[in-house]
């Protein structure tokens, strides 16, 4: 299995998880699932294409320099994947944050259209 096939895996797993989460009412982890799957396939994406991100913010900067900017990918699809960040990061981290139903269930519908968009874009 190469690299590629590994994210791709990978992002697959995420959403597979994100949705039995979902059914058990678990959504500040289904949104954090919810953005892996979306970065193991920007991931996947620059390894098409010989790059590399070890950082979050090297991953975003990356798709906007080689990929947005090119017009590979929309900048509205790059605005869903920054968005599933910030939603991943309160989540994570705000004791506060209490995400809906809904707002889980938009979560993965954006995951899986990014996953969509994606995949047809790799060669592996």
């Amino acid at each position: 299995m190469t690299d590629i096939q590994k994210f791709i895996a990978l992002a697959n797993e995420e959403i597979e998880t994100a949705e039995l989460l979902v059914k058990a009412g678990r959504y500040r982890l289904y949104l954090s699932r919810s953005y892996y799957a979306m970065y193991y396939m920007s991931q996947a994406l620059l390894l098409s294409e010989d790059f590399e991100a070890s950082t979050h913010r090297g991953l975003f900067k990356l798709l906007g320099l080689h990929f947005v900017k090119t017009g590979k990918i929309s900048n509205d699809l790059a605005k869903s994947l920054a968005s599933a960040y910030d939603d991943q990061q309160m989540s994570d981290y705000n004791i506060r944050f209490e995400p809906t139903k809904e707002e889980a269930l938009e979560a993965i519908f954006e995951a899986q259209k990014f996953i969509e968009f994606i995949y047809p874009m790799l060669d592996d």
